[in-house]
């Protein structure tokens, strides 16, 4: 009976979404920029001294939590904001916070959330989804905050020391699947579409496959192999990367040894 009204509820809600078609030139305009910028940040970043290389990490997480709160108060401002499309509550804005929050503090435990919340954000870069709607300012927030998520998790590995420990990638999974029924309950009372759980996205993604509720076991199975295999992407490139920097040491004593 939940689950019917739930789903219920959440019929047409991805109505304002903006799909922009691959392929589109503003497709390959948005890929070709970013891939580039990602590219030239991380041969840049590569043979600076420890001092460049920390600045050049707080300048991402600054630039994520910027490019949040001018979103949230954009949408204020012209009387937008809404509780059932406004909240941080999708996975890659929660991944934005933390990307934020970890570049500039330092946190194993945020990383290790980053780096597995955040793999979808490759998708928003091969299948857009722009969830705030069509406009210039809606598709810069959108390219600016899953940039950030992308480019800081790999920076955080490569040029910050950080690593994940083994078995974080099931125990992040396993937490994830204690938040979703919370959210799903926020999207019930909200008639909210947070996090997909009401109604599958509009963008044409290969893991989403059939009508609610079946679409979200095929989510849920492509999360499962995302961190997995995201798991043994970011273990290698430790491999490739700079030492840790002096920033970031006293988090990472008691956890790199064990990964």
């Amino acid at each position: 009976m939940v689950n019917n009204l739930v789903h219920t509820s959440a019929e047409n809600l991805n109505s304002h979404h903006w799909i922009i078609p691959v392929g589109s030139p503003t497709h390959i305009e948005i890929n070709i920029i970013f891939w580039t910028i990602f590219l030239l940040y991380l041969v840049f970043s590569w043979r600076v001294s420890e001092k460049i290389r920390t600045g050049m990490s707080r300048f991402i997480g600054i630039l994520a939590l910027a490019n949040f709160a001018y979103g949230q108060l954009n949408e204020i401002d012209k009387g937008i904001w809404a509780l059932e499309v406004s909240l941080p509550l999708q996975l890659c804005s929660l991944s934005s916070l933390l990307a934020g929050y970890t570049l500039l503090r330092g946190s194993q435990i945020g990383y290790e959330f980053l780096i597995y919340w955040g793999a979808g954000a490759i998708h928003s870069y091969i299948t857009p989804e722009v969830t705030n709607g069509e406009g210039l300012f809606n598709l810069f927030d959108y390219c600016i905050s899953h940039g950030c998520i992308i480019l800081g998790s790999v920076y955080l590995t490569l040029r910050m020391g950080y690593k994940p420990r083994k078995g974080s990638w099931w125990k992040v999974f396993l937490f994830t699947q204690l938040i979703l029924p919370i959210i799903g309950g926020i999207n019930w009372i909200l008639q909210a579409n947070y996090m997909f759980l009401c109604e599958k996205p509009l963008a044409n993604n290969p893991f989403v496959v059939g009508e609610w509720p079946w679409y979200i076991l095929g989510l849920e199975a492509a999360i499962f192999l995302h961190f997995y295999v995201f798991y043994h992407i970011h273990l290698g490139l430790s491999k490739w990367g700079n030492t840790p920097s002096p920033h970031y040491t006293s988090k990472l004593a008691n956890t790199i040894a064990d990964a």
